[in-house]
Formats: structure tokens, sequence, C-alpha cells
């Protein structure tokens, strides 16, 4: 995060940015919208998983 951005900033700017993305790539025809939802689908997960606070090791 940038100095005085809050995390919701950033996350909101970060959702924008992966959307402007999937939409481009589906305007130039790299993507299906089902297959832009498939990647949604998996890069949720991912997320979650990177912010899981609960510790995986002990």
């Amino acid at each position: 995060m940038r100095d005085g951005e809050t995390r919701a900033e950033w996350s909101t700017q970060f959702a924008r940015t992966v959307a402007d993305e999937i939409r481009s790539g589906v305007r130039s025809g790299a993507l299906t919208w089902a297959e832009a939802d498939q990647l949604l689908a998996r890069l949720r997960v991912l997320v979650d998983q990177a912010l899981d606070l609960t510790p995986q090791f002990s």
C-alpha cells in the first residue's frame, strides 16, 4: 500500500483493476464470459487463502 492509502481504498482499486483487465480480455476475444467467470472464481479462492489470518504453521 502507498503512504496514506487505507486498506479499503487499496482493495477497491485492486478490485477495479482486476475487473477492468478481465473486461479487456473479454473485449479483445482472449477470454469468453464463461472463462472470465471461472477465472474470477479461482482468483477469489486464491485471495481468500492469501488473506487467511489463521496461522498455517505452529
